[in-house]
């Protein structure tokens, strides 16, 4: 394998888990060219990773249907991280000698295949196709990289203050993974009131007006800084740097978090607890298991719950999660 390309596009969190993967690829083939075929999320958090040579933009696939096949006879390995089958029909048109990916329905052009189920973590899987193919795995944890410049304009949003800092995300497009509005403000109130912590809050302009229904049940507005809708997903991961605790639901931050070795706590509701939390002893799950956990697998019986509310989440309550800080503050020292 000297030319490998790489497919694994989509979520923030599937991409910070496939950094393990580059790491693990590029230890046991330090001269090979790794390139990826990113979408733009994708590129942006993986930018600056050493372990990748090259990241291509994924354009229309149909209308650039000749072209991905002139692009892929570049290559003498491509390795399916993400099931596609468009990409997996392409290598096989352009006889890329080394096809490996999941042995999913209708996944006819792969060379070597490997099962792929809900039994066991998404890194596992990945980490798992170097392994059929006889390249060695040491290590599993993930990892972020970020340029000298954007971690000295990230200081510029923050006080200059000696006071200790929680970063929360606490939504998520998918409103059934998001907690109860009235034990955020709880929660908040507690961080900021009673720790004295200054308290940032992260999330897309999508999640403004639920930020503003947090702020005014709010006792008051100090030690809050809202940079809602104001980051970029790699400013918002980068600004974990900057920060002694992190407090959020199942989405991409939360698993940069686990990059960056830095205490966090999950809200877990609707997602399986084996296929995607963090893979970190510094971050602690909370989770209430109910016999319909988890729902979100297309594959099944059980359906997201009616409405924006989950009760899986609602089963979480405050003082789960304040008990919880207080064990990362004693443990970890995070103290104002």
């Amino acid at each position: 394998m000297n030319k490998i390309l790489v497919i694994r596009y989509g979520t923030i969190g599937d991409t910070i888990f496939a950094s393990a993967f580059y790491r693990e690829l590029r230890n046991a083939l330090p001269n090979a060219q790794i390139d990826i075929l990113a979408d733009t999320i994708t590129a942006s958090i993986m930018q600056n990773n050493p372990n990748i040579n090259n990241m291509i933009p994924i354009q229309g696939k149909f209308k650039n249907f000749f072209k991905y096949i002139k692009l892929f006879k570049n290559y003498d390995t491509v390795f399916f991280l993400k099931n596609d089958n468009f990409f997996s029909k392409i290598s096989f048109l352009a006889r890329v000698k080394n096809r490996i990916g999941f042995d999913v329905k209708r996944n006819f052009a792969l060379t070597t295949k490997i099962p792929y189920n809900n039994d066991k973590h998404e890194i596992d899987f990945y980490l798992d196709l170097l392994k059929s193919v006889n390249i060695p795995v040491n290590d599993i944890n993930t990892e972020i990289f970020f340029n000298k410049n954007l971690l000295s304009q990230m200081k510029e949003y923050l006080p200059n203050t000696n006071k200790k800092r929680v970063l929360i995300q606490a939504f998520s497009r998918f409103s059934q993974k998001n907690w109860i509005t009235d034990y955020w403000v709880e929660t908040i109130n507690y961080l900021k009131n009673t720790l004295s912590y200054e308290v940032i809050l992260a999330g897309g302009n999508g999640d403004k007006e639920n930020y503003n229904l947090i702020l005014e049940k709010l006792e008051t507005k100090d030690n809050i800084i809202n940079l809602c809708g104001k980051l970029s997903i790699p400013e918002s991961m980068c600004l974990i740097n900057y920060v002694d605790l992190f407090i959020g639901i199942d989405s991409g931050l939360i698993h940069a978090a686990a990059a960056l070795n830095k205490p966090s706590i999950l809200l877990n509701g609707p997602t399986s607890l084996i296929r995607w939390t963090p893979r970190n002893n510094k971050c602690i799950v909370l989770s209430e298991h109910f016999e319909c956990s988890p729902c979100c697998f297309a594959s099944s019986k059980h359906k997201y719950c009616k409405g924006t509310e989950s009760k899986c989440m609602r089963a979480i309550k405050p003082q789960n999660v304040i008990e919880k800080i207080n064990t990362i503050i004693t443990k970890w020292q995070c103290q104002a």
